[in-house]
Protein backbone atom coordinates (compact mmCIF):
# COMPACT_ATOMS: atom_id res chain seq x y z
CA UNK A 1 0.00 0.00 0.00
CA UNK A 2 1.27 3.67 -0.87
CA UNK A 3 1.82 5.80 2.52
CA UNK A 4 1.56 9.48 1.77
CA UNK A 5 3.80 12.41 4.01
CA UNK A 6 3.74 15.97 3.51
CA UNK A 7 6.15 18.33 4.16
CA UNK A 8 7.24 21.66 3.45
CA UNK A 9 10.79 23.31 2.76
CA UNK A 10 10.85 24.60 6.54
CA UNK A 11 10.61 20.96 8.07
CA UNK A 12 13.68 19.86 6.24
CA UNK A 13 15.43 21.07 9.34
CA UNK A 14 15.38 20.65 12.86
CA UNK A 15 12.78 18.69 15.38
CA UNK A 16 10.66 18.15 12.16
CA UNK A 17 13.17 16.90 9.81
CA UNK A 18 14.21 14.50 12.94
CA UNK A 19 10.53 12.74 13.32
CA UNK A 20 10.76 12.38 9.47
CA UNK A 21 13.32 10.22 9.69
CA UNK A 22 12.35 8.15 12.38
CA UNK A 23 8.70 7.85 10.61
CA UNK A 24 10.49 7.09 7.42
CA UNK A 25 13.52 4.62 9.07
CA UNK A 26 10.61 2.59 11.05
CA UNK A 27 8.41 2.42 8.19
CA UNK A 28 11.27 0.75 6.04
CA UNK A 29 12.23 -1.71 8.88
CA UNK A 30 8.98 -2.64 9.80
CA UNK A 31 6.58 -2.27 6.70
CA UNK A 32 6.57 -2.85 3.09
CA UNK A 33 4.86 0.75 2.70
CA UNK A 34 5.11 2.55 -0.74
CA UNK A 35 6.16 5.60 0.84
CA UNK A 36 5.61 9.07 -1.18
CA UNK A 37 6.58 12.36 0.18
CA UNK A 38 4.47 15.63 -1.14
CA UNK A 39 6.65 18.47 -1.22
CA UNK A 40 6.29 22.37 -1.51
CA UNK A 41 9.83 23.87 -1.54
CA UNK A 42 13.05 23.88 -3.22
CA UNK A 43 15.36 20.56 -3.25
CA UNK A 44 18.10 20.03 -0.79
CA UNK A 45 20.48 17.76 1.54
CA UNK A 46 17.21 16.03 3.04
CA UNK A 47 15.30 15.64 0.20
CA UNK A 48 18.10 14.00 -1.23
CA UNK A 49 18.46 11.81 2.27
CA UNK A 50 14.54 11.01 1.16
CA UNK A 51 15.30 9.68 -1.98
CA UNK A 52 18.23 7.90 -0.79
CA UNK A 53 16.21 5.94 1.68
CA UNK A 54 13.69 4.73 -0.99
CA UNK A 55 11.03 7.65 -0.52
CA UNK A 56 9.33 9.14 -3.67
CA UNK A 57 9.47 13.12 -3.27
CA UNK A 58 6.78 14.57 -5.58
CA UNK A 59 6.97 18.04 -5.79
CA UNK A 60 3.41 19.47 -5.55
CA UNK A 61 1.22 23.40 -5.97
CA UNK A 62 -1.19 23.42 -3.45
CA UNK A 63 -4.95 24.72 -5.31
CA UNK A 64 -5.72 27.36 -3.07
CA UNK A 65 -1.78 28.58 -2.64
CA UNK A 66 -3.14 31.85 -3.92
CA UNK A 67 -5.21 32.26 -1.59
CA UNK A 68 -3.07 31.18 1.62
CA UNK A 69 0.02 33.87 -0.10
CA UNK A 70 -2.53 36.22 -0.06
CA UNK A 71 -3.74 36.14 3.58
CA UNK A 72 0.19 36.15 4.51
CA UNK A 73 1.29 39.38 2.96
CA UNK A 74 -1.91 41.22 5.02
CA UNK A 75 -0.36 39.46 7.96
CA UNK A 76 -3.32 36.94 8.66
CA UNK A 77 -1.91 33.92 8.10
CA UNK A 78 1.46 32.15 7.62
CA UNK A 79 3.28 30.33 4.07
CA UNK A 80 4.77 27.82 6.86
CA UNK A 81 1.14 26.39 7.08
CA UNK A 82 1.14 24.71 3.94
CA UNK A 83 2.59 21.82 4.60
CA UNK A 84 0.00 20.52 6.44
CA UNK A 85 -2.56 21.28 4.01
CA UNK A 86 -0.89 19.71 1.48
CA UNK A 87 -2.97 16.21 2.87
CA UNK A 88 -5.54 17.74 0.66
CA UNK A 89 -3.37 16.80 -2.28
CA UNK A 90 -3.34 13.24 -1.58
CA UNK A 91 -6.73 12.58 -3.34
CA UNK A 92 -5.64 14.30 -6.76
CA UNK A 93 -1.94 12.62 -7.15
CA UNK A 94 -2.53 9.49 -6.40
CA UNK A 95 -4.78 6.78 -8.73
CA UNK A 96 -4.74 4.38 -6.29
CA UNK A 97 -8.12 3.84 -4.45
CA UNK A 98 -7.18 3.24 -0.91
CA UNK A 99 -4.02 5.02 0.12
CA UNK A 100 -2.65 5.54 3.88
CA UNK A 101 -1.95 9.38 5.03
CA UNK A 102 0.15 9.89 7.98
CA UNK A 103 1.85 13.19 9.55
CA UNK A 104 5.66 12.61 9.75
CA UNK A 105 5.62 12.62 13.61
CA UNK A 106 5.12 9.14 13.38
CA UNK A 107 6.87 5.58 14.53
CA UNK A 108 6.02 2.34 12.71
CA UNK A 109 6.27 -0.84 14.71
CA UNK A 110 4.49 -3.32 12.21
CA UNK A 111 2.57 -3.72 8.88
CA UNK A 112 -0.47 -1.64 9.63
CA UNK A 113 -3.22 -3.85 9.41
CA UNK A 114 -5.27 -1.87 6.80
CA UNK A 115 -5.85 -3.98 3.57
CA UNK A 116 -9.11 -4.93 3.80
CA UNK A 117 -10.90 -1.76 5.18
CA UNK A 118 -12.98 0.24 2.47
CA UNK A 119 -14.26 3.21 3.65
CA UNK A 120 -16.72 5.41 1.82
CA UNK A 121 -14.33 8.61 2.31
CA UNK A 122 -11.70 7.54 5.38
CA UNK A 123 -10.98 6.38 8.88
CA UNK A 124 -9.65 8.24 11.41
CA UNK A 125 -9.03 7.37 15.19
CA UNK A 126 -9.49 10.10 18.51
CA UNK A 127 -7.64 13.25 19.03
CA UNK A 128 -7.06 13.55 23.03
CA UNK A 129 -9.38 10.98 24.38
CA UNK A 130 -9.58 7.38 22.80
CA UNK A 131 -13.01 6.88 23.97
CA UNK A 132 -14.01 10.05 22.50
CA UNK A 133 -15.45 9.60 18.75
CA UNK A 134 -16.57 13.32 18.82
CA UNK A 135 -14.30 14.59 16.50
CA UNK A 136 -10.82 12.90 15.07
CA UNK A 137 -7.22 13.42 14.56
CA UNK A 138 -5.89 13.67 10.86
CA UNK A 139 -2.73 12.29 11.93
CA UNK A 140 -3.32 9.10 10.43
CA UNK A 141 -6.20 8.35 7.81
CA UNK A 142 -7.03 5.33 5.35
CA UNK A 143 -7.94 7.44 2.49
CA UNK A 144 -10.53 6.98 -0.17
CA UNK A 145 -8.72 8.82 -2.66
CA UNK A 146 -11.17 7.91 -5.50
CA UNK A 147 -14.17 8.96 -3.42
CA UNK A 148 -12.52 12.44 -2.22
CA UNK A 149 -11.18 13.22 -5.56
CA UNK A 150 -14.71 13.19 -7.02
CA UNK A 151 -15.60 16.08 -4.02
CA UNK A 152 -12.30 18.02 -4.30
CA UNK A 153 -13.78 20.91 -6.14
CA UNK A 154 -16.54 21.43 -3.15
CA UNK A 155 -13.66 20.73 -0.56
CA UNK A 156 -11.71 23.21 -2.33
CA UNK A 157 -14.48 25.57 -2.50
CA UNK A 158 -15.06 25.07 1.29
CA UNK A 159 -11.58 25.22 2.25
CA UNK A 160 -11.48 28.50 0.13
CA UNK A 161 -14.27 30.24 2.23
CA UNK A 162 -13.72 29.06 5.17
CA UNK A 163 -9.70 29.99 5.05
CA UNK A 164 -10.61 33.66 4.32
CA UNK A 165 -13.12 33.80 7.00
CA UNK A 166 -11.30 32.62 10.02
CA UNK A 167 -7.62 32.37 8.93
CA UNK A 168 -5.64 30.84 12.06
CA UNK A 169 -8.96 29.82 13.33
CA UNK A 170 -9.45 27.20 10.62
CA UNK A 171 -6.70 24.60 9.61
CA UNK A 172 -6.31 21.24 7.41
CA UNK A 173 -8.10 19.04 10.41
CA UNK A 174 -10.94 21.11 11.43
CA UNK A 175 -11.66 21.30 7.68
CA UNK A 176 -11.89 17.72 7.23
CA UNK A 177 -14.10 17.23 10.47
CA UNK A 178 -16.76 19.70 9.21
CA UNK A 179 -17.14 18.53 5.73
CA UNK A 180 -16.99 15.12 6.09
CA UNK A 181 -19.24 15.14 9.35
CA UNK A 182 -20.82 11.53 10.20
CA UNK A 183 -19.32 10.24 7.10
CA UNK A 184 -15.88 9.22 8.34
CA UNK A 185 -15.67 5.96 9.88
CA UNK A 186 -13.26 4.33 12.80
CA UNK A 187 -10.04 3.59 13.06
CA UNK A 188 -8.27 1.16 14.75
CA UNK A 189 -6.77 2.77 17.70
CA UNK A 190 -3.72 0.76 16.78
CA UNK A 191 -3.24 2.74 14.18
CA UNK A 192 -2.98 6.12 15.90
CA UNK A 193 -1.47 5.24 19.05
CA UNK A 194 -0.63 8.40 21.41
CA UNK A 195 2.09 8.43 23.90
CA UNK A 196 -0.38 9.82 26.32
CA UNK A 197 -2.81 6.83 25.84
CA UNK A 198 0.06 4.36 27.74
CA UNK A 199 2.27 1.86 26.45
CA UNK A 200 0.96 -0.80 23.79
CA UNK A 201 3.23 -2.95 22.36
CA UNK A 202 0.14 -3.85 19.78
CA UNK A 203 0.73 -0.44 18.65
CA UNK A 204 1.18 -0.35 15.11
CA UNK A 205 2.06 3.53 14.62
CA UNK A 206 2.68 5.44 17.42
CA UNK A 207 2.07 9.06 16.73
CA UNK A 208 3.80 11.67 18.72
CA UNK A 209 0.64 13.79 18.54
CA UNK A 210 1.59 16.99 20.80
CA UNK A 211 4.74 16.18 23.47
CA UNK A 212 7.18 16.05 20.58
CA UNK A 213 10.92 15.16 21.47
CA UNK A 214 12.50 18.25 21.31
CA UNK A 215 9.69 19.38 23.62
CA UNK A 216 10.16 16.83 26.38
CA UNK A 217 13.69 17.52 26.38
CA UNK A 218 13.09 21.56 26.97
CA UNK A 219 10.74 20.14 29.96
CA UNK A 220 13.69 17.71 31.57
CA UNK A 221 15.48 20.84 30.56
CA UNK A 222 13.34 23.21 32.72
CA UNK A 223 13.58 25.48 29.97
CA UNK A 224 10.14 24.92 28.52
CA UNK A 225 7.41 27.78 28.92
CA UNK A 226 4.57 26.99 31.28
CA UNK A 227 2.82 30.06 30.28
CA UNK A 228 0.79 29.66 28.08
CA UNK A 229 -2.53 27.25 26.54
CA UNK A 230 -0.10 25.43 24.52
CA UNK A 231 2.56 25.15 26.80
CA UNK A 232 0.53 23.64 29.62
CA UNK A 233 -1.12 21.25 27.17
CA UNK A 234 2.21 20.07 25.69
CA UNK A 235 3.37 20.21 29.11
CA UNK A 236 0.75 18.55 30.51
CA UNK A 237 0.70 15.22 28.03
CA UNK A 238 3.86 14.41 28.86
CA UNK A 239 3.71 15.42 32.70
CA UNK A 240 1.20 13.05 33.53
CA UNK A 241 2.63 10.11 31.66
CA UNK A 242 6.26 10.09 31.88
CA UNK A 243 6.35 5.95 32.62
CA UNK A 244 5.24 6.19 28.37
CA UNK A 245 7.02 8.73 27.11
CA UNK A 246 9.98 6.56 28.55
CA UNK A 247 8.72 3.74 26.44
CA UNK A 248 8.34 5.21 23.32
CA UNK A 249 11.75 7.54 23.82
CA UNK A 250 13.42 4.34 24.05
CA UNK A 251 12.02 2.60 21.37
CA UNK A 252 13.42 5.95 19.31
CA UNK A 253 16.87 4.83 20.39
CA UNK A 254 16.79 1.71 17.79
CA UNK A 255 17.25 4.46 14.84
CA UNK A 256 19.95 6.43 16.47
CA UNK A 257 23.40 5.24 14.14
CA UNK A 258 20.95 6.27 11.20
CA UNK A 259 20.74 9.93 12.31
CA UNK A 260 23.03 12.76 12.45
CA UNK A 261 24.94 13.54 15.25
CA UNK A 262 22.82 16.01 16.37
CA UNK A 263 19.31 14.46 15.60
CA UNK A 264 20.97 11.46 17.75
CA UNK A 265 22.34 13.44 20.08
CA UNK A 266 18.75 14.98 20.99
CA UNK A 267 17.29 11.42 21.23
CA UNK A 268 20.18 9.57 23.49
CA UNK A 269 20.00 12.57 25.80
CA UNK A 270 16.50 13.03 26.25
CA UNK A 271 16.46 9.26 27.02
CA UNK A 272 18.90 9.68 29.62
CA UNK A 273 17.11 12.33 31.28
CA UNK A 274 13.15 10.69 30.87
CA UNK A 275 14.84 7.66 32.85
CA UNK A 276 15.60 9.30 36.03
CA UNK A 277 13.01 10.38 38.54
CA UNK A 278 11.08 13.50 37.37
CA UNK A 279 9.23 15.45 39.73
CA UNK A 280 6.72 18.16 37.97
CA UNK A 281 4.78 19.19 40.70
CA UNK A 282 5.71 22.94 40.66
CA UNK A 283 3.99 22.83 37.26
CA UNK A 284 0.51 23.82 36.20
CA UNK A 285 0.11 20.61 35.07
CA UNK A 286 -4.20 20.14 33.91
CA UNK A 287 -5.61 17.60 31.75
CA UNK A 288 -9.12 19.29 31.65
CA UNK A 289 -8.24 19.67 27.81
CA UNK A 290 -8.47 15.75 26.95
CA UNK A 291 -12.12 16.14 27.14
CA UNK A 292 -13.04 19.05 24.57
CA UNK A 293 -15.44 18.35 21.90
CA UNK A 294 -15.21 20.56 18.43
CA UNK A 295 -19.49 19.34 18.32
CA UNK A 296 -22.15 19.90 20.69
CA UNK A 297 -23.94 16.01 19.80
Amino acid sequence: MKLYLALNENGTSGEIALHTKLAVLSARKYTNLDIKMLYIGRKNGFTEWLEEHNVEVIMQELPYYDLIKKLTEEGLYNLNTVGHWLRTNVCLETKDEFVLYSDIDVLFRMEPMVKYLSPEVFCAAPEFNKDQWNYFNAGVMLINAKKLKEEYHSFEHFLRENIAKYTYGFNDQSAYNIFYRHRWEKLNLNLNWKPYWGINRNAQIIHFHGSKIGAIKSILDNSWNWDNNHGKQIGTLFGKNIESYRYYIGLCMEYSSSLLKNESDLIEETFAKIVRNIDLSDKPVDDSFMEFKMFND
